[in-house]
């Protein structure tokens, strides 16, 4: 089975930044999910505002207009996913690598919260999914799909509910869609690039166009759309964000919210009688009752919580933690080694366009900064430099992508074509008009990073430039990246499943965090859209990777050669050769108490 980095990405971000929360203790709010199960109306004016949607059409009709001699698809020769040996039931407690959510926004958030990851992307059924093990697509709340040029016909299984029991409807797509473009979120803007037009008709049939011709474009569809249930969000206006930021969302989900605890903690609790319990792809997944996240304060906190049994698990990266720990472990403690061959996220430093100008400038400091010397000092051998922007695709990564090497002749030559010709007395180069050569870097701080940026910035100083350390909380270099005032930050996002979303990060309308480079540039523009649709990915992807040297706006990382978990034996996975992270994101675990 492929291993993914997703889940993996997401906490490795999150130690990357740095994020320590100490929350004080809250009181446990209990969210009682209503037994509905009528379908909700839409709002009075949902035709109006569904006409007045800005750069897609969207459309509901009593009747599917359908070409003839659709291919249907339903993937009915696929493999089950997931042991059917495995039971239902039982408590999970596990350490979240991130911070509480601030708010449990199914989209608009202002600054990205970690754990809608586990919460929504994780849980979340989408229209058609993507098999862990073959990579086919398989259904999800469409029961069957096909595709005619640009256009994928969906057509929704009947059974298919909200976590509030009510029906889906393919207008429920729409009104997802129409919400996320009336309030201006990244998600809203995703849509508008990538969807040309989505009609919805009262017997269950959607039809999503999209702009340009895509790989699997049914899979693409579906992981823009999504749906929301009219009844939920009857009072969505323009202050949605501060009126729903601690509502709960019902989403296609096997759990919702059942109660949290500020700070501390959030409990997930299984749908009764969820309607893909009989599903063929879903009958062996989301087996426990419940699951507890937990919130610990530090990574220490969460061994000693393992360690007296108040977590099943815990996950890491921490070499040292890792062998500590293990030595001090009771004997029922598994232990598992585990490789990291999976998409890695593009970690490293990320260069605005826009406000590190000119081009030499950037150059100049890609090889100023030793980003080689500075892992050798932290890992000590246990990560290695990425080479690439595109890692761990297989089939898709570049293998001989050019790269910036630490070089002080060669980046006093790049300072020099910049106009700074001249060293101070303090050793830093200036421009004649007596212009410091100096650059903002911003990160949040930790142990690892704190070090890494110490190396990063006296290197840079021998080869005259001055790299201005500027520790921040995460939340505030979200918020810089998203209003574009960064100079230099250290940055990533999370990787693709089977393919990298270059789109989300170098595409037109890309913007926020997740695209921090501001490069606007037609050529890599148009390579983003030609990665969309071409059969030989791999080639375009290496052009791709090679214009992003070209730019000058990406230090590469590093990625850790391994991956650890500590769990104790009543948590039980498949006797599969799946990586951990593929096993723990779709929910094959189980627990056995008699273990």
């Amino acid at each position: 089975m492929k291993t993914r980095i997703t889940m993996a990405a997401a906490a490795l971000l999150l130690l990357l930044a740095g994020i320590v929360h100490f929350f004080p203790e809250g009181a446990d709010a209990t969210h009682a999910v209503p037994a509905a199960t009528a379908p909700a109306a839409y709002p009075p004016d949902f035709a109006e505002r569904l006409a007045r949607a800005q750069g897609v059409a969207l459309r509901s009709v009593e009747h599917a207009e359908l070409p003839c001699g659709l291919a249907w698809q339903n993937a009915a020769g696929e493999a089950d996913i997931g042991d059917p040996a495995a039971r239902k039931g039982g408590t999970l407690n596990i350490s979240n690598a991130g911070p509480y959510p601030a708010n449990f926004l199914h989209f608009g958030s202002a600054v990205p919260q970690f754990f809608h990851y586990s919460l929504f992307r994780m849980l979340e059924i989408p229209l058609v999914a993507r098999h862990p093990d073959s990579g086919a697509t398989i259904p999800g709340t469409a029961r069957e799909w096909a595709v005619e040029g640009r256009t994928v016909f969906y057509r929704l299984n009947p059974h298919a509910r909200f976590s509030n029991g009510r029906p889906l409807r393919a207008a429920d797509y729409l009104l997802g869609a129409l919400l996320r473009l009336e309030c201006g979120c990244a998600e809203g803007t995703e849509i508008r690039d990538a969807v040309e037009a989505v009609t919805a008709s009262d017997d269950g049939v959607l039809a999503v166009t999209l702009r340009r011709g895509a790989h699997r474009p049914e899979q693409v569809a579906a992981g823009l759309l999504h749906p929301a249930e009219p009844g939920f969000y009857a009072e969505f206006g323009s202050d949605f964000r501060e009126r729903y930021a601690q509502r709960i969302p019902p989403t296609t989900a096997a759990y919702y919210v059942a109660r949290t605890q500020r700070g501390r903690m959030v409990e997930l609790a299984r749908v009764q009688n969820w309607w893909a319990d009989g599903e063929k792809f879903y009958r062996h997944r989301f087996n426990v009752d419940r699951i507890r996240h937990h919130f610990p304060t530090d990574e220490a906190q969460a061994w000693e919580l393992l360690m007296r049994g108040e977590l099943d698990a815990i996950q890491t990266r921490n070499i040292d933690a890792w062998e500590r720990y293990r030595a001090l472990a009771p004997p029922r403690l598994l232990f598992r080694d585990l490789a990291a061959d999976c998409p890695a996220p593009p970690y490293g430093i990320a260069l605005n366009a826009r406000t590190v100008q000119p081009l030499a400038l950037r150059q100049g400091l890609l090889h100023a900064m030793d980003m080689d010397a500075a892992i050798a000092r932290v890992f000590r051998g246990d990560a290695e430099r990425l080479r690439t922007f595109t890692t761990g695709y297989k089939g898709i990564s570049p293998k001989d992508t050019p790269e910036y090497r630490h070089d002080p002749a060669a980046a006093r030559a790049c300072f020099a074509r910049a106009g700074f010709t001249e060293a101070g007395a303090d050793g830093i180069l200036r421009r004649a008009d007596g212009t410091r050569l100096s650059v903002r870097l911003a990160y949040t701080p930790n142990d690892k990073v704190s070090a890494l940026v110490d190396t990063l910035v006296q290197r840079a100083r021998s080869c005259g430039a001055e790299v201005l350390p500027e520790p921040l909380p995460w939340q505030d270099i979200a918020r810089m990246m998203q209003e574009g005032r960064h100079q230099m930050v250290f940055w990533a996002t999370a990787a693709g499943d089977d393919a990298p979303d270059y789109a989300r990060i170098f595409g037109r309308d890309a913007g926020g965090f997740d695209a921090p480079f501001h490069t606007d540039d037609p050529e890599l523009h148009a390579l983003v859209e030609e990665f969309a649709s071409t059969a030989d990915r791999a080639a375009c992807a290496a052009r791709i990777d090679r214009r992003v040297y070209e730019l000058a706006v990406w230090l590469p990382g590093w990625r850790e050669n391994r991956i650890h978990l500590a769990h104790h034996p009543r948590l039980q996975f498949p006797d599969t050769p799946a990586g951990i992270y593929d096993i723990l994101e779709a929910h094959l675990f189980w627990l056995d108490d008699e273990n």
